[in-house]
């Protein structure tokens, strides 16, 4: 989930002394022990020592600019190697663990696709049948709309994000606010289409709320049981799932947020209702589980070739951007890679793997990307791109 309007809502709130935090939670400076390690493995890689030093070095570097954890998942040719470095929770120091959870945000939704397409392959929906065959009335132009072009971003229904009313009860701070799949869809009804269907493509997190709603229409069951008995269990990820109340359940990774510029206070967001995201990112993994995903899903473990194949075709949008059904290439200067960024309220998840799914990463930090310095960005964009290509 991209999560804009709400990035706004937390800034204003905090601004107005909600959910404020004491002086534990401050992320001012690094220690001295941190600028040591930092030193250190720069210091290394300089004098030529392995790729494990390299990711230290550079995970430091995304430390050293304000960001509390971060999980590293490297996985080649079958063998999975996972590091954590900082802290999990930063009021008590707690180190972060590889075993811990993070809110994957819009890496969500290539799950969601996976189901859609097992549910074509199996004959019960086509990706040319109508929103209005499945849902009917729930959006307008329903009738014109397909289920590949939700899953592409390219049916012209709205962000609703993007409506102001998005914002009102969080203004109010209430984060644990409990919002339905119909009350998402009913905000992005109320803006103007942003294309006719078919002729564009532009990112909206209401899509995959849409798909979401197809399939529990088309299954019988909730999004939850399905992600739970077509992809968790089958692919034994035992600590993924789509929560329904604002806590997250097991060993978690603290979310936070920054208002301001250093030294501002980092803020934690860890509880917020996952129902602003729904289908489109509302599951909550470790950054290991994340990685099996991917690596099963590239690999050919869960889709056939043919509809493989189709997930990886894409459309292009007006910036130029790229969409697949719930997959995106990124380029590397080692080549093109698939998967998705993901990003809630205090969490960025970035898992890719090679198209022969022979090589994947997945990094997970516990800080909202929207309030990122630039430099922390660029240094989490180096950790990512070093990761994988070595």
């Amino acid at each position: 989930m991209r999560v804009r309007s709400v990035v706004l809502v937390l800034a204003v709130s905090l601004l107005l002394g909600v959910s404020a935090c004491g002086e534990d939670n401050s992320r001012d400076s690094l220690s001295r022990e941190q600028v040591a390690q930092t030193k250190a493995a720069q210091s290394k890689v300089a004098h030529g020592d392995s790729q494990r030093e390299r990711l230290a070095a550079d995970s430091a570097a995304v430390l050293a600019n304000g960001v509390p954890g971060v999980v590293v998942v490297t996985a080649e040719n079958g063998r999975q190697t996972s590091t954590a470095w900082g802290e999990g929770e930063v009021a008590t120091h707690t180190p972060l663990a590889v075993s811990d959870r993070f809110r994957i945000g819009s890496v969500s939704k290539s799950y969601v696709a996976v189901i859609m397409l097992q549910l074509a392959d199996e004959k019960k929906l086509s990706l040319d049948d109508t929103v209005e065959k499945w849902q009917p009335g729930l959006v307008p132009n329903g009738a014109h709309i397909t289920i590949r072009e939700l899953l592409n971003h390219s049916s012209g229904i709205p962000n609703y994000e993007d409506n102001p009313a998005y914002l009102a009860p969080y203004l109010a701070g209430d984060v644990t606010r409990v919002t339905t799949p119909q009350q998402l869809v009913a905000l992005a009804n109320a803006l103007k289409p942003a294309f006719a269907p078919g002729t564009g493509a532009a990112y909206s997190n209401t899509n995959y709320t849409v798909a979401g709603l197809i399939i529990e229409k088309a299954t019988g069951t909730s999004l939850a049981h399905q992600l739970d008995q077509r992809v968790f269990r089958p692919l034994e990820l035992h600590s993924s799932y789509l929560p329904i109340g604002p806590e997250i359940d097991g060993p978690h990774a603290h979310g936070y947020f920054v208002i301001g510029k250093p030294p501002a206070k980092a803020t934690d967001v860890t509880r917020f209702s996952p129902s602003i995201a729904y289908a489109g990112g509302g599951i909550v993994a470790t950054a290991g589980d994340v990685s099996a995903f991917y690596r099963a899903l590239l690999g050919g473990r869960l889709l056939p070739p043919a509809l493989l194949k189709q997930m990886m075709t894409t459309v292009t949008g007006g910036k130029g951007e790229k969409f697949g059904l719930g997959l995106v290439p990124r380029t590397l200067r080692c080549g093109t890679v698939w998967g998705l960024d993901g990003n809630f309220p205090g969490y960025l998840v970035q898992s890719y793997a090679g198209p022969d799914a022979k090589r994947q990463v997945t990094i997970a930090l516990n800080l909202d990307p929207n309030s990122m310095s630039e430099k922390a960005a660029a240094a989490t964009e180096k950790l990512f791109e070093d990761a994988f290509c070595g």
